[in-house]
Parts: C-alpha cells; structure tokens; sequence
C-alpha cells in the first residue's frame, strides 16, 4: 500500500494573486519567475520572501470611513473651487 504525505492540520489561508510585470521595468522579476517551473513558483515566493526581507515591510493602516469621506470632500473642495 503507497504512503503518500501526510495530510496538513489547521486552518488554510489562501490567496490569489496576479502580478502584471513590464518588460524593461520588471525585467528581474520576470526572469526570476521565468527561471521556476510554474508549478514551483508559489514555493520559490514564499522562499524568496522569507529570505529578501519582504515580511518587514511597513503598510500604513487604511483611514477609517470617516476620515476617508473627510479627504474625498477636501479633494473635492481643492480640484472644484
């Protein structure tokens, strides 16, 4: 009887992505996703995250509904008077 690996435990997180990449401004990315098999791409991103410091970045907090409505309204204020 085959022993195949055994089943993950815990709670799955799964996330779609889709990279658009341009030729002469994203040619290292490009020839780095090239370089991998496609179905070993999600494991060298994950690897090449982990490694290149791509988990420290620093994201700022979307505003709060209020404070959103209260930039479009100044914006507004700006470009129409």
């Amino acid at each position: 009887m085959p022993r195949g690996r055994p089943r993950r435990t815990g709670v799955q997180h799964v996330y779609n992505l889709k990279l658009y990449l341009w030729e002469g401004e994203d040619d290292d990315l490009i020839a780095f996703l090239e370089g991998i098999p496609p179905r070993r791409r999600a494991a060298a991103l994950k690897t090449a995250l982990r490694s290149g410091g791509g988990l420290n970045l620093w994201v700022q907090p979307l505003p709060a509904d209020a404070e959103a409505a209260d930039a479009d309204m100044d914006l507004d204020a700006f470009l129409f008077d």
